[in-house]
């Protein structure tokens, strides 16, 4: 696979994933996507989550969830066939988590820094809490490094699997 089609598939997922994430974002609650994804200092100044927010939450991360999963094994079984149907596992391995790693400081740097901390727009302010609730970045920061911890192993599983099959 040519150096661009490997940035492209990168970009690609960057933009999806990231993309899907924003328009979520501006389309509903922050009580349905952000809930979770804020510290307890802002989620103790307002009412639990309930049953219906959680489950449009969940409902709403479906798709997401099988593109984030699913873009790095279709992008990596692209790259063995076009490696000739052979991959060594080092590059089965590290194609997976290019692309996890750089959606996931896309996400830290554009979404939580950039718009969640900085400018703090009123679509991202759960009902309760204030704009100066948001701008301390170190719980996004913290989740970001423990999901890049998680990406490894999931890239692993997926440069194991391609690579045996």
């Amino acid at each position: 696979m040519p150096l661009g089609t490997v940035a492209l598939h990168a970009l690609t997922y960057v933009l999806v994933t990231n993309g899907y994430l924003f328009l979520v974002m501006i389309a509903t609650s922050p009580r349905i996507w952000g809930y979770h994804d804020y510290p307890a200092t802002v989620r103790a100044k307002v009412p639990p989550q309930t049953k219906k927010e959680r489950a449009i939450g969940a409902l709403l991360a479906l798709p997401w969830m099988a593109f984030v999963l699913g873009f790095p094994v279709v992008s990596t079984y692209v790259l063995k066939s076009s490696l000739g149907g052979e991959i060594p596992f080092l590059v089965a391995f590290l194609n997976p988590l290019v692309l996890l790693q750089l959606a996931n400081v896309a996400e830290v740097l554009i979404l939580d820094w950039l718009i969640v901390s900085k400018m703090t727009p009123p679509f991202v302010i759960l009902p309760g809490s204030t704009a100066e609730d948001y701008k301390d970045m170190t719980h996004h920061f913290k989740g970001h490094l423990r999901a890049g911890a998680v990406m490894v192993v999931i890239s692993l599983v997926i440069g194991l699997v391609v690579y045996l099959t």
